[in-house]
């Protein structure tokens, strides 16, 4: 199964924000993901170009302010990490976000992880370790 438009588009973006040529672009999709083009890329690839990309100094995720009794920005991104970490054992490849936030609004009633208290967002961490172990 290949990549969505939407994770084709952050692969874009990184290749821009990066400033990579073509050629280096495709190499490093090639030396990390194993295909020269983002359309051949699989969900594994992707994954391992993404984090090649963000060692690189790209950054996939938008900073958010300090909310008081909010989730803090560090918290979200152990979600999003715990939450990758479960690698389509829980959910489809490809719809990790969607998944994601069908679990947070089955779960904790939130439409999106940007509205989780800081003591909900404990609670989701848990939650999705827990599915982990089980898995």
């Amino acid at each position: 199964m290949g990549l969505s438009k939407g994770q084709k588009a952050v692969l874009h973006v990184a290749k821009a924000k990066l400033a990579l040529d073509d050629d280096t672009y495709a190499d490093a999709l090639e030396a990390h993901g194993g295909a020269r083009s983002a359309k051949d890329l699989d969900y594994p690839g992707f994954l391992r170009v993404m984090k090649h990309f963000e060692a690189c100094g790209f950054k996939s995720l938008v900073t958010r302010p300090s909310r008081k009794g909010m989730a803090t920005e560090a918290m979200i991104r152990k979600i999003y990490a715990s939450w990758w970490a479960l690698g389509g054992t829980y959910y489809e490849p490809g719809k990790e976000l969607k998944a994601l936030r069908g679990f947070l609004k089955k779960r904790f009633r939130v439409d999106h992880e940007n509205f989780l208290t800081f003591k909900q967002a404990r609670k989701v961490i848990e939650a999705i370790k827990a599915i982990g172990d089980r898995r």
